[in-house]
C-alpha cells in the first residue's frame, strides 16, 4: 500500500499556480501547504494530485484547476 506527499517541488509548483490565478493576496508557508494538503487527499481518494480556486477567488473569474506534477510527489510505502 502506499501513501502520497507533495515535496518542495510540488510546493513550488502550487505557490507558482497561485500567484499566477489567485486574485492577489500573501499566502504563508501554512497557507500553501494547506493546499498542498488537499492535493494529498485528493491522491489518497485516487484521484489526481488536483487543487481548486472557486470563481469567486481567480483572477479569471473562473474556477480554476491545477494538477501537481509527477516531479512534485514523493510515493511511500506501508507495510500492511
Amino acid at each position: 500500500m502506499h501513501y502520497y506527499t507533495i515535496n518542495q517541488n510540488g510546493i513550488a509548483e502550487i505557490k507558482g499556480f497561485l500567484s499566477a490565478a489567485h486574485k492577489p493576496h500573501h499566502f504563508d508557508d501554512s497557507m500553501v501547504q494547506a493546499w498542498a494538503s488537499a492535493a494529498e487527499f485528493q491522491l489518497g481518494e485516487g484521484n489526481g494530485a488536483s487543487i481548486e480556486i472557486s470563481s469567486f477567488y481567480s483572477k479569471s473569474g473562473r474556477t480554476e484547476t491545477f494538477t501537481v506534477s509527477a516531479a512534485g510527489i514523493d510515493a511511500h510505502e506501508i507495510d500492511e
